[in-house]
């Protein structure tokens, strides 16, 4: 699966702050994960994403629609089944939060579940 998509719903006084469906993607190839600010969410935007432990140098991230995108590239160099703490930066009425530790498992050989 190229391409993979998650919605975030940020909401500073809850808690969990931060919840993101799916919480676990994972990834058979190089490709996006995609974060989405979820539907009727209010207007924080994503400010940053960053990927823990990154020692393949083989993620970056960019913001997108003014922020309510954040695209994670993972070019997929893993040559066997890794999994990636991540977290994402949002801003609201100018004070940034940061996410706790989703998670991108990269799954070379991840066809079945």
């Amino acid at each position: 699966m190229p391409d993979q998509t998650v919605s975030v719903t940020f909401n500073p006084g809850a808690n969990p702050q931060f919840t993101f469906a799916p919480d676990e993607v994972k990834m058979t190839a190089a490709g996006k994960v995609i974060l989405n600010r979820s539907p009727g969410s209010a207007n924080w935007k994503f400010t940053s994403g960053d990927v823990k432990n990154d020692v393949l140098d083989e993620f970056s991230s960019s913001v997108h629609g003014n922020g309510s995108s954040l695209h994670i590239d993972d070019q997929f160099k893993d040559p066997a089944k890794t999994a990636y703490d991540y977290f994402v930066t949002v801003e609201l009425n100018g004070t940034s939060y940061t996410s706790p530790d989703p998670k991108i498992v990269n799954d070379p050989g991840g066809g079945g579940g």
